[in-house]
């Protein structure tokens, strides 16, 4: 199918570290500021789809995506049966992210592999339901455009964003940005740097940054300037959109933005001010 979601969207990680009541009134909060989709990443702390579905439930108009569940945390029937409920549930309003890291191979297979039979498994009892892949190299890539109805990428500059593009031709693209709005430049760096500090430990991430032509001493931890100023858009919110448009052009059909920082009377007012002009 094409998928047809709205140009601008979040990612947001604040889930992780909220409580039941706390996630209701976060993403409420949202809805009200008049953002129109979500993608919740499957990191710590929550469960992918008992999170969709609190998400779901407890908003009136807003699209959700799995961006992305990982894969090796359940089988397929189950990813499937979950994906189908919710997608069945509210009608229009939610997307299957899929996903899966190089810790697959401690299985004996390779990311390609495992995830082309596991999309066969998840098709088998949810077939209709909009999936989106989460991927960075060529082959995972070119199966989003072989099997999926999108790509979701994170952490990745223009350049990369530019390379997918060529790679799946029409196909969605959403790309989450992230950013730290309200503070100077350094500031930026710091916060970016406390959130960025346990991607600097994944070897999937390294290998992906290392092909966007960071060196080993871009990635030793906490990074370098020159990492954090390429990945994290910082300034005022019309600085942090000028840094989105160069995804835009560079091929996103919707860039998601990703705040980094605590959940602060600040960060809510960045929320409000960053919601969506148009769509």
């Amino acid at each position: 199918m094409t998928l047809s979601l709205p140009r601008t969207a979040l990612s947001i990680a604040e889930p992780d570290g909220l409580d039941h009541d706390g996630v209701i009134r976060f993403v409420r909060a949202l809805e009200e500021y008049g953002h129109r989709m979500v993608w919740i990443p499957e990191v710590t702390g929550r469960e992918a789809f008992t999170t969709a579905a609190l998400v779901l439930s407890t908003t009136e108009r807003l699209i959700v995506g799995n961006g992305v569940a990982r894969a090796l945390e359940r089988v397929p029937k189950s990813a499937g049966s979950a994906a189908r409920d919710l997608a069945a549930g509210y009608p229009g309003r939610y997307v299957l992210g899929l996903g899966v890291s190089g810790a697959v191979r401690e299985r004996g297979v390779g990311p390609l592999p495992f995830l082309r039979e596991y999309l066969d498994g998840v098709d088998k009892v949810a077939p209709e339901v909009p999936k989106v892949l989460g991927a960075y190299s060529e082959g995972i890539t070119r199966l989003a455009a072989e099997r999926a109805d999108g790509l979701i990428t994170f952490l990745v500059t223009p350049e990369h964003t530019r390379w997918a593009r060529e790679t799946i031709g029409d196909l969605f693209l959403s790309v989450v940005q992230w950013a730290v709005v309200g503070r100077s430049r350094a500031e930026a760096r710091a916060v970016a740097r406390e959130r960025l500090a346990y991607y600097l430990t994944l070897p999937h991430q390294l290998a992906k940054l290392k092909r966007l032509g960071f060196t080993d001493a871009d990635l030793a931890p906490p990074g370098s300037d020159r990492l954090l100023d390429a990945l994290v858009a910082s300034g005022t919110p019309d600085q942090v959109r000028a840094a989105v448009r160069a995804q835009y052009d560079a091929g996103a059909t919707q860039v998601a933005l990703t705040l980094a920082g605590p959940l602060d009377d600040a960060k809510l007012d960045a929320y409000r001010a960053l919601a969506p002009q148009e769509d």
